[in-house]
């Protein structure tokens, strides 16, 4: 790949919250898709959410608020499969595929945030899973989580950010990169539609967000941070700091939050393979009991404590 590409298809990665970490094996369903081809058979169930269109639930556990699990671009319901049956145990936690993903067959043309957090509320309302919800996303699903709360706020009691794009970040990594490879790298990037989905309207939609009050927030980063591979050293780093600074102000959109270093996972913390589930799992039951006690988030140190975790 020549450095020209590869400068796109990072930036590219970025824009969707580094998440474009697609499912290994996972095809995208279409209209003769078979479906639930990746959860086992009684695990989940299609929802219709009218129009002839179905997305695939999987939910577990009782009690409120529910727990709505929002996955990276490109994965589905199974990415969440080191932490729901955990969160289960506390309150009622579900995941979904979102259109296009898993076992839900995506609708003709290209949508955007606006369109997915429709189609999850129509899931919700068909399902009968009434509000309040703890919205965790993760990468690309904080994007989406964002601006859920931000809409709904009264059907939100609380947020979980994992590694998930700050305000204006594909703007403000173009302005670190070299002048001589900018202003071809944006007319690459003037277009962001990946997999029929337009990233740059979601993003947009979550730059405008400059508060959500006192609602109760915890922001979950990645401490080995592989979001931007095979860029030289001085990149990397400016790269990472800037997306550091990110997480740090996702965290200042509430008075009442946390954040916390996933000192040894990746960009993917919720998974046991490269992640730390244990850090995703203690701090949305954190949030989680804030939000059914009505009480402040305690603080980063009483949520998390031992060598792989830092308060930041």
């Amino acid at each position: 790949m020549t450095r020209r590409l590869l400068a796109v298809s990072v930036l590219l990665a970025s824009a969707v919250g580094c998440g474009g970490h697609e499912q290994k094996g996972q095809r995208r369903p279409t209209a003769n898709t078979p479906r639930l081809a990746t959860v086992t058979a009684g695990a989940g169930r299609l929802v219709g959410i009218g129009g002839g269109r179905s997305l695939f639930l999987h939910c577990v556990g009782s009690g409120s608020p529910t727990v709505v699990l929002e996955a990276g671009f490109g994965a589905d319901a199974f990415a969440w499969r080191d932490v729901q049956p955990q969160l289960g145990r506390t309150t009622r936690t579900c995941a979904y595929d979102r259109a296009g993903t898993g076992n839900s067959v995506a609708p003709p043309g290209v949508r955007d945030a606006s369109d997915e957090i429709a189609d999850l509320r129509q899931l919700l309302a068909r399902a009968r899973i009434d509000p309040p919800y703890v919205l965790v996303g993760h990468s690309y699903g904080g994007v989406l989580a964002r601006v859920f709360a931000s809409l709904h706020p009264m059907e939100t009691a609380g947020l979980v950010l994992i590694d998930t794009m700050g305000r204006d970040g594909r703007r403000r990594q173009l302005a670190i990169w070299p002048r001589s490879q900018a202003r071809e790298i944006r007319g690459q990037l003037a277009t962001t539609v990946m997999g029929g989905v337009d990233l740059a309207a979601g993003e947009a939609l979550a730059s405008r967000i400059k508060t959500l009050g006192d609602m109760p927030l915890a922001v979950i980063t990645a401490g080995r941070q592989d979001n931007f591979p095979r860029t030289p050293a001085r990149l990397g780093r400016a790269l990472k700091r800037l997306w550091d600074t990110m997480q740090d102000e996702l965290a200042g959109l509430s008075h009442n939050s946390v954040h916390a270093v996933a000192l040894d996972s990746n960009h993917d913390v919720p998974s046991s393979h490269s992640g730390q589930p244990s850090v995703v799992i203690r701090t949305v039951q954190a949030v989680v009991g804030a939000a059914r006690d009505h009480t402040p988030l305690p603080s980063c140190r009483r949520v998390l404590d031992g060598s792989d975790v830092r308060c930041a």
